[in-house]
């Protein structure tokens, strides 16, 4: 057993999560870093992410998700597995990018990150209804990452089937961002009417004991370039 796996078991688990831009967050628990669909920062118009990651995981190729991999020296997960890194307990269901299982857009990975006994799911571009059977291999996630930038209707019904504690909106446009493949709808058109709305800056700490209130909806503060 590694020392950072021995140490975590006698700190009390926290997990803090950090929104870089569009799909990419990263996720520690102080021991382990997972990164997320990894953007290079140039190509949307955002800051170029620097920070290092134990692994990435990658929910499917398209540019926008994938073409910043060479700036993370690590195990990049690209099929869906079962696998443990450090402290980190990753897992991935095979799903699609649209309701025609993939004809039109291709496949997507669901990855779901542990760490602590805590559960983080990033949907991806998850492009049609969750069946049963990934539904079961998803499970019920304390934190749910979710694409608000295309179709919400579909989003919050994939936010219902799952049931998490914390939803984070992700993938919806804002200022600056660089997308010419389709008009991204705003955080606002997603949280607009909805109650337990929480801005919690550019990252935020969890703990088992933060996830026991009502479902929220926590909207992280886009990523500043720097000067």
């Amino acid at each position: 057993m590694r020392n950072t796996e021995k140490h975590a078991r006698y700190i009390k688990p926290m997990l803090r999560i950090r929104w870089h831009g569009h799909s990419l967050f990263q996720v520690t628990d102080g021991f382990t870093t997972i990164a997320t669909d990894p953007h290079d920062g140039a190509s949307l118009n955002l800051p170029t992410p620097e920070f290092s990651a134990d692994a990435v995981t990658v929910s499917h190729d398209h540019q926008d998700h994938a073409n910043g991999l060479h700036l993370f020296e690590c195990d990049h997960f690209t099929e869906p597995v079962d696998a443990t890194v450090g402290t980190a307990r990753l897992r991935g269901v095979s799903c699609y990018h649209d309701d025609d299982r993939g004809k039109r857009l291709g496949t997507n990975i669901v990855w779901s990150i542990t760490m602590g006994g805590i559960q983080v799911t990033h949907l991806g571009d998850l492009g049609h209804y969750l069946s049963p059977a990934q539904m079961f291999q998803i499970g019920v996630p304390d934190i749910l990452i979710a694409n608000t930038g295309a179709n919400i209707a579909l989003t919050e019904d994939n936010i219902a089937l799952l049931g998490p504690r914390v939803i984070i909106p992700m993938h919806y446009y804002t200022p600056g961002i660089d997308f010419p493949y389709f008009h991204m709808k705003t955080v606002l058109d997603f949280t607009d009417g909805k109650s337990d709305v929480e801005q919690v800056g550019e990252d935020h700490t969890y703990t088992r004991d933060s996830l026991q209130g009502r479902p929220s909806i926590h909207v992280y503060q886009p990523p500043r370039k720097r000067r």
